[in-house]
């Protein structure tokens, strides 16, 4: 059975090398996934690398860049 989670981006860095992307285009990119929550789907909320996989792949397709480290919190109501 899957549990959603909602979670925080605290940092994030996004593989941006090789593209003309200028600085203030790349950082408009950075705020927007430490500006929000998101909700991810996993089936062991205590397997740490699942929940970070699933958050990294949240992120990429949501910004449609490639996220090559991120830290997170969980957010709870």
């Amino acid at each position: 059975m899957q549990t959603t989670l909602t979670l925080q981006v605290t940092e994030v860095q996004f593989d941006f090398d090789e593209e003309d992307f200028t600085a203030e285009q790349q950082q408009e990119v950075v705020d927007y996934a430490l500006g929000n929550t998101f909700e991810v789907e996993v089936d062991d909320v205590g397997d740490e690398r699942q929940i970070a996989d699933a958050l990294v792949e949240c992120v990429t397709d949501l910004t449609s860049w490639c996220v090559v480290s991120l830290n997170y919190r969980q957010v709870t109501n």
